[in-house]
């Protein structure tokens, strides 16, 4: 029996197909040379490109990380937080790049609208684990 669509909850780590994603819409934006022509690569794109591997990286590193103590939370936690750092600073090349290579408002919008999904899903799986880990130390 299937779920109502509107009753259905989110895969517990949606986040990391959504960190994919990230990395190949990035992939594909950057090496099209009609968005960055290929003498400007070196300057910002190799940079845009390596934020967006570095979020999927760090998601799959994280995902990776099984909470047995205290050092699997905390190594878990940092992978998580590098994720979410690094998707602040691909937000801000891309509004650079959008305003200097005059990308296409929808290609931008669609790709920040990725990065924040990935933000938020970031966040509240980083909560869900600090949760998770509490409620098990009072057991």
């Amino acid at each position: 029996m299937s779920v109502v669509k509107s009753k259905r909850g989110e895969g517990k780590l949606v986040v990391i197909t959504k960190a994919r994603e990230l990395a190949e819409y990035t992939l594909r934006i950057c090496a099209n040379e009609n968005n960055f022509p290929k003498r400007y690569r070196w300057c910002l794109t190799n940079k845009i490109v390596d934020s967006a591997m570095t979020i999927h990286n760090s998601a799959n590193m994280a995902n990776s990380v099984y909470i047995y103590d205290d050092n699997d939370f905390a190594l878990r936690k940092r992978y998580q937080t590098i994720a979410l750092a690094e998707t602040y600073a691909l937000l801000g090349m891309i509004d650079i790049a959008f305003k200097v290579y005059g990308l296409k408002a929808d290609r931008v919008e669609y790709w920040t609208r990725l990065c924040m999904d990935v933000q938020a899903l970031l966040r509240n799986w980083r909560k869900a684990d600090k949760d998770n880990y509490e409620k098990s130390k009072q057991q």
